[in-house]
């Protein structure tokens, strides 16, 4: 399980399960000197990878420390700085593509958009969760994520990343059971979020729930200001990289065997999308 901290005023994550740290929000104020701090943290845990997601001006230190861009946000940060997504391995094995999964995701990339809009059943009711829900969201992502970087099944974490780190779930519901669950990951201050955590129950999937609750999340957060949704997501997953490809999303780059879910280390995908006003 990855540990969440801060670093001076930045903040990381860092855990052997993706054998990782990972530069989450890098503060003015702990530039250089977080970068030698970063590979000291590495070293110690012995981490085959460092993530550094930055603003754009930072990247050249970055990169003459060894670090590569594997993709880049434009807008990132409030709309006005690009977000670089910056990768320093300290094993050459785990730079290497996933070549056969690069292949079919390529595939997908060059079919085109397909979206139809298709209005979701009556039967289905979305609306924002909150901590009153944190012990239904449990089961439901059990039964989605065999292992994750994060304690997500603990109501305890749920409730402490909406109060502490800004994190927004919203759920989908079928006489009164809630069967899937979205976050948002805001950044209040900068304007952006992170689209992630889709678990929809096995037995409701073929609905395009992951579809309605995307669409949800954008209409409440262009609502309260935000402009730059971005998401990380499995390589593998080519359903949920639709997804976001048919809603407008753009792909910004693959991170190379980065983070463990579902049992072991996968690339992501990332894809932005700017907000209508």
């Amino acid at each position: 399980m990855d540990v969440i901290e801060n670093w001076g005023a930045s903040r990381i994550s860092h855990g052997p399960d993706s054998s990782r740290i990972y530069l989450m929000d890098l503060d003015p104020a702990d530039f250089p000197q977080i970068l030698p701090a970063l590979e000291q943290i590495a070293e110690k845990g012995r981490y085959t990878k460092l993530f550094a997601k930055v603003p754009a001006r930072y990247g050249p230190a970055f990169q003459n420390r060894g670090y590569v861009i594997e993709a880049a946000v434009p807008g990132f940060y409030k709309g006005e700085e690009d977000a670089l997504f910056l990768m320093k391995y300290t094993d050459p094995e785990r730079s290497r593509p996933e070549s056969e999964q690069l292949e079919a995701f390529q595939a997908l990339l060059l079919e085109g958009t397909d979206y139809r809009h298709k209005e979701m059943d009556a039967a289905y009711r979305l609306r924002p969760l909150g901590e009153a829900d944190a012990e239904a969201m449990v089961p439901v992502f059990k039964q989605v994520f065999e292992t994750y970087p994060f304690p997500i099944y603990d109501p305890a974490f749920l409730i402490q990343s909406m109060r502490e780190d800004g994190t927004r779930y919203f759920g989908a519901f079928k006489d009164g059971e809630l069967i899937a669950i979205s976050s948002a990951e805001c950044n209040d201050i900068k304007l952006n979020a992170e689209m992630t955590d889709f678990a929809v129950l096995p037995t409701h999937r073929g609905q395009r729930l992951a579809v309605h609750l995307l669409r949800f999340m954008e209409e409440q957060l262009t609502a309260d200001g935000f402009l730059t949704f971005y998401t990380i997501a499995r390589l593998h997953s080519l359903p949920m990289n639709k997804t976001f490809y048919n809603l407008g999303y753009r792909f910004a780059g693959t991170l190379t065997r980065n983070t463990q879910i579902a049992g072991k280390i996968e690339s992501m995908n990332v894809w932005y999308k700017h907000a209508r006003p």
